[in-house]
């Protein structure tokens, strides 16, 4: 396996014709009726969140400025042929009011390759951010993908002007834990804060049968 090259990594927003890869990439098994995993909504509308602009948005890479080089976009190397279902709900009109509250899905695409993604949902507090899920392709585990996509949208968000981003881990994934805390992350509660009892009111952890927490809530000052 070649070692990926982190300065080669374009982040851009995700367009309609990379749904189908998206979907294959976070391999997404669970029906609708449980919801997406860290996220408040129970699916996510992936043509409503679909990038529309006539060129590409994207998130500063670090390592970037470390090498010096500038990643190139080439054309994918593959896609995904669309479902049926899929075809009628390109043509869709997608009004500014949807696109809003969609939220946004940003890939990480290298060598004309998307091999990992990040999605943030839409704004309900001015200056709160909340990512729901990071997937990074099984070949590119390890590699730092993850902590790149992260720290992107994190600049990206603080230049916004917000000032805390949270996420819900899934329970009990010590893995998740781990990459977050690695990231400053840490666990609503832990602090002594004297917004936290306010922040738990506001960010609780998702339950499931019978009340179980099916994550825990994790943030991060700006």
């Amino acid at each position: 396996m070649v070692k990926l090259e982190l300065d080669q990594v374009v982040m851009r927003r995700m367009k309609e014709d990379d749904i189908e890869h998206v979907k294959a990439l976070i391999k997404i098994t669970m029906p609708r009726s449980t919801g997406v995993l860290g996220s408040s909504r129970p699916s996510w509308d992936y043509v409503g969140s679909s990038y529309r602009g006539t060129q590409d948005e994207t998130l500063p890479n670090s390592y970037c400025r470390i090498s010096g080089k500038t990643p190139v976009t080439k054309k994918p190397r593959r896609r995904i042929a669309p479902k049926d279902k899929d075809q009628e709900t390109s043509t869709e009109k997608v009004s500014p009011e949807r696109e809003q509250a969609a939220g946004e899905v940003w890939v990480a695409e290298c060598d004309g390759e998307i091999i990992g993604c990040i999605f943030r949902e839409s704004e309900n507090r001015a200056d709160i951010r909340r990512i729901c899920r990071v997937v990074t392709g099984c070949w590119y585990r390890r590699e730092g993908l993850g902590q790149l996509l992260v720290r992107g949208l994190e600049q990206r968000e603080r230049e916004s002007g917000a000032r805390r981003v949270y996420t819900h881990v899934p329970y009990p994934s010590k893995v998740a834990e781990v990459f977050f805390r690695k990231l400053s992350y840490q666990q609503l509660g832990e602090g002594q804060e004297e917004d936290d009892d306010e922040e738990r009111k506001l960010e609780t952890p998702e339950r499931g049968f019978l009340g179980h927490p099916l994550t825990k809530v994790f943030y991060k000052d700006l």
